[in-house]
């Protein structure tokens, strides 16, 4: 026997019994700690303060009974004695709750078994705390499992729910619990008949009752049953899917199912979808104005659709699980091959040829994807593609077209200079006095005639630098320069020409310039444009600043490109024009001042740029001024991309 350390309280208002009681635990060296009431009353404020593991009352006391103890007290075993030998006593203290019952005799012997009793009676609490203790956990995890649960009986009668049910058939538990199952859930068979589930033909063929009793009888588990009853839910009639489960047991020794539902709306909906998805796929598939073919992760070809037919005059013996590099010739096969392995991604568009069955070669766009598993490996490629070889029959007459417009533009301004030189040459000679004297009226209309033959010739200029970087024939002479000196020249050129206009030319060079790889000639061009303009759109007595400095991009980093900007103070540039100013032949209309030009001075300059792999910023404010400014880079090298050789039409018209 264990001598357990416990805390009692003795209710006794017999003092003799109070004495002997101590005196056996003294004596028999018992782990006990002894707290003694007389009366009820007394035993009634010690429980209020203190706790104890066990009580042991007498049952009739001076104020009450024991039965007065038990009523108070529910989680403290009770051990009750007397010394009334009454088995009615005895049957009312086990009624109440007492855990043991023991007979006083006169010679105390009693207590000799007292510290039996106890041990028996605080293992029985703690077996009957540890299955109240399982028991709650238990109801705990009924009632939180996301999934709906619910027990019934042989009858189909619910005898308990968790959340989950209550929540999916937005019922509380009173409208639940006691009812049969199609009622209590709201089945429409079951509410329209007062008897309740299992009384509608129609529930002959409920796949929820059904398993159930099928459960019942057979007591084995049904599992992932998919049904879809029409429910009344909020009043609202709804066919809801559900997955259910059964699994038979047993509760207070009577046969019951433990049912759990799942409400599998979601995933139905989106099968549907899913279907629906796959139908549509399937039109727009086989009805599609390209041509669509499907290869596996051996490059052979398993699906297509009736455009690729078309295109290639082939059928299913033709196609099917033959290698996708037979489509193609071996040339633009190998090319393919190279563009997939070289271009990163799993997207890649090319134009290529195709082979038709009866040897004809068609040009393409292919827009390829790379089909890819979890894993990350290719299991296939789409292939999308589109006849072209219209496209490039018109591209090439168009080019050949371009090309004779190219030359014949070119060709003209050519001839232009010839004799556009001697008509110079002989107005200065007149102007000057060497073949006889000019009056004034006379010098007056020869300055005109210069002056328009100097346009003419800045005109012919800018057409053909503009017809060589449309055709991609300018090439750059790419040296290293020292910025300072090139700046220092360009602004040596251009101060006379704004003393003339009475616009001061300011020169801003950071200390730390060093030398830069461009085109000395082609970027002297680009500055002297953007500081003409500048000038001519400043009022007299207004200022125009050139600056030359390294942007980085960090504070404390190497400089990655060289900026040259052109400030001015004149009349700025309208916001909507912006965007355009750059546009070939674009002219910002400004009331009251319109400057003479081409229209291609800005356009010839963005070219220049870009050729050098670098950008052009603007901002402007009306009235207020206009800020270009031109970055080349210092590490990379110019651009080599092509510009385009289309050349608009009005090209030839400034030259009529």
């Amino acid at each position: 026997m264990e001598n357990t350390n416990y805390k009692i309280l003795l209710i006794e208002d017999d003092k003799i019994d109070q004495m002997a009681f101590k005196r056996f635990i003294l004596n028999e060296q018992l782990p006990y700690e002894i707290v003694v009431s007389g009366s009820i009353t007394e035993a009634q404020a010690v429980l209020s303060s203190e706790k104890f593991d066990i009580i042991i009352s007498d049952f009739s006391l001076g104020d009450g009974t024991a039965l007065d103890i038990l009523d108070l007290v529910k989680d403290i075993p009770i051990i009750l004695t007397t010394g009334a030998r009454d088995e009615e006593v005895a049957v009312k203290a086990w009624k109440a709750g007492a855990y043991d019952y023991l007979a006083k005799d006169d010679n105390m012997e009693y207590l000799k078994i007292l510290p039996k009793t106890i041990e028996n009676v605080i293992k029985r609490k703690k077996i009957e705390d540890a299955l109240d203790r399982k028991q709650k956990n238990l109801l705990a995890i009924f009632d939180a499992v996301p999934v709906g649960l619910f027990s019934a009986d042989e009858n189909l009668i619910i005898t308990r729910v968790n959340e989950a049910i209550k929540n999916m058939f937005h019922k509380e538990y009173v409208q639940i619990i006691g009812k049969k199952i199609g009622d209590a859930l709201g089945c429409t068979n079951a509410i329209s008949n007062e008897n309740g589930c299992g009384s509608s033909s129609e529930c002959t063929v409920c796949l929820l009752r059904k398993s159930v009793k099928d459960v019942l009888e057979n007591n084995n588990p049904i599992h992932n049953i998919e049904t879809c009853p029409t429910l009344c839910i909020d009043n609202e009639q709804r066919k809801v899917w559900l997955r259910v489960s059964v699994v038979p047991t047993m509760i207070d020794n009577s046969k019951h199912v433990i049912v759990a539902v799942d409400d599998i709306n979601e995933r139905k909906n989106a099968e549907q979808e899913r279907r629906l998805a796959e139908e549509k796929y399937r039109t727009i598939f086989q009805n599609s104005a390209v041509a669509i073919t499907m290869a596996d992760e051996q490059e052979r070809i398993v699906s297509w659709n009736k455009f690729a037919e078309n295109l290639l005059g082939m059928d299913y013996e033709d196609l099917y699980l033959k290698p996708l590099k037979s489509l193609y010739p071996s040339e633009e096969w190998e090319r393919i091959r190279n563009f997939r392995v070289r271009e990163k991604g799993m997207q890649h568009s090319l134009e290529t040829k195709l082979t038709t069955k009866d040897g004809r070669v068609i040009d393409v766009n292919v827009s390829l994807s790379v089909l890819k598993n979890e894993n990350e490996e290719t299991i296939g490629s789409i292939g999308v593609i589109t006849d072209i070889t219209e496209r490039k029959q018109a591209e090439e007459k168009l080019k050949e077209t371009m090309e004779l417009k190219s030359q014949f533009i070119s060709t003209v301004s050519h001839e232009l200079r010839t004799p556009m030189a001697a008509m110079k040459e002989a107005i200065e000679i007149v102007l000057d006095g060497i073949v006889g004297d000019v009056n004034e009226k006379q010098k007056k209309f020869l300055t005109i005639a210069k002056r328009n033959v100097d346009r003419l010739g800045a005109l012919i200029n800018d057409v053909l630098d503009f017809q060589k970087l449309e055709a991609g024939k300018m090439n750059l002479d790419l040296q290293q320069n020292d910025i300072r000196q090139f700046i220092s020249e360009v602004h040596e050129t251009m101060v006379l020409f704004a003393g003339k206009n009475k616009v001061e030319l300011a020169m801003e060079l950071d200390d730390d310039l060093q030398q830069a790889d461009f085109d000395k000639s082609k970027m002297t061009q680009v500055l002297t444009n953007l500081l003409s303009n500048s000038i001519k759109f400043t009022p007299a007595d207004g200022k125009v600043t050139m600056k030359a400095f390294y942007r980085r991009e960090h504070a404390d980093g190497n400089p990655v490109e060289i900026a040259f900007s052109i400030s001015d103070t004149g009349m700025g540039i309208p916001k909507e024009a912006l965007a355009k100013i750059f546009d070939r032949f674009y002219r910002v209309k400004r009331e009251g001042k319109q400057i003479q030009g081409t229209g291609l001075g800005l356009a010839i300059v963005n070219k220049i740029i870009i050729l050098h792999g670098g950008r052009i910023d603007v901002e402007s404010e009306v009235e207020k001024g206009t800020t270009f400014t031109v970055y080349l880079p210092l590490m990379k090298e110019a651009s080599s991309e092509k510009l385009s050789i289309k050349t608009d039409e009005r090209v030839e018209k400034i030259i009529a």
